[in-house]
């Protein structure tokens, strides 16, 4: 059975990625055989996905693409680190009120004093991430003009 050369065409990507079934591959090799030009394609088509051309332009859109991500990157995990710390700050010194302190029996004082520590550790750290995003963005802002 004789292909068209348009057909051939359309199967050389899956030939070349070995994807097709066996009955295709086997009559795109008896095409190629005898077709010089679907063979050139075919030629063309590994060299293409190979060892692509790719333009300056192209890798400085790709260079300034990774650029961005990493820059963006840092900025919102200052933000996400600023947002949970501040949460959980205000969580540990809600949960130090709402639990209160109770006076045993014995006179001891019971009380949940690890949570105001732990309230100004996070608060640090909210502060640590608010001078840290103030930084990144500045200097990024700096480097775009």
């Amino acid at each position: 059975m004789r292909l068209s050369c348009e057909v051939i065409r359309d199967l050389l990507p899956l030939y070349y990625d070995k994807v097709c079934s066996k009955e295709s591959s086997s009559l795109i090799e008896e095409h190629l055989v005898d077709c010089p030009q679907c063979l050139g394609e075919l030629q063309k088509l590994k060299l293409n996905l190979e060892k692509p051309i790719v333009s300056d332009g192209e890798i400085q859109v790709m260079e300034n693409i990774a650029l961005k991500w990493k820059r963006d990157k840092k900025v919102w995990f200052t933000k996400g680190s600023m947002f949970i710390s501040a949460l959980a700050a205000i969580i540990c010194f809600i949960a130090y009120n709402v639990i209160g302190a109770k006076v045993m029996p014995d006179g001891t004082l019971v009380e949940p004093f690890a949570l105001i520590p732990m309230g100004y550790i996070f608060i640090l750290v909210f502060i640590i991430s608010l001078i840290c995003n103030f930084v990144f963005l500045k200097k990024y802002k700096s480097n775009t003009k």
